[in-house]
């Protein structure tokens, strides 16, 4: 795309982003430290505007950082990504979430540095518990991890893993676990 028609588009989108620009600016050190995960790897409002209008999956995690409250009067400028369900009481800094549609995050709480990929499944296990996911952890296309469990700093669950125990810090799991 060519820089004329880049400007144009981004001069369009933040015309209708004006609530979203004022939220990320009176938040801008929390969502910072997701946006430098996305596009051009840096946060500024600029990136924002782009990133925002571009990846659907950056807008849940905003709406998500904004809270229920104040993100349910402008989500309708901007529309989330309607499959990435986030049900968690606290997920840290430096989130980043690709291509996902059709994930469901149900986690006790989620450290900094998460990277996750489409189609994962956080859970309740049988005895209603949900797992706690470490710093720096990376959860690949398909995995499925249910239950009271903790998932170590720096593991890494491969695609298609089922995890049903704990992962200690700097493991890889693939398979079912």
């Amino acid at each position: 795309m060519n820089t004329y028609t880049q400007f144009a588009i981004l001069s369009a989108s933040s015309l209708r982003m004006f609530p979203h620009i004022c939220l990320y600016l009176l938040h801008k050190k929390k969502i910072d430290a997701d946006l430098v995960k996305y596009q051009d790897k840096r946060g500024g409002v600029l990136n924002f505007i782009k990133t925002a209008t571009r990846e659907k999956v950056f807008r849940n995690l905003f709406y998500y950082r904004m809270g229920d409250y104040r993100s349910v009067f402008i989500k309708w400028m901007l529309p989330p990504e309607s499959t990435l369900h986030i049900w968690c009481p606290s997920i840290g800094e430096g989130c980043h979430f690709e291509h996902n549609y059709a994930t469901y995050l149900n986690a006790e709480s989620i450290g900094c540095n998460f990277y996750c990929l489409q189609l994962v499944t956080l859970g309740n296990g049988k005895d209603g518990r949900r797992p706690v996911i470490g710093n720096d952890v990376k959860i690949y296309t398909g995995a499925t991890i249910f239950g009271g469990i903790m998932i170590g700093d720096g593991a890494t669950i491969g695609a298609g893993a089922i995890v049903m125990h704990d992962v200690p810090p700097g493991k890889t799991v693939v398979g079912t676990f």
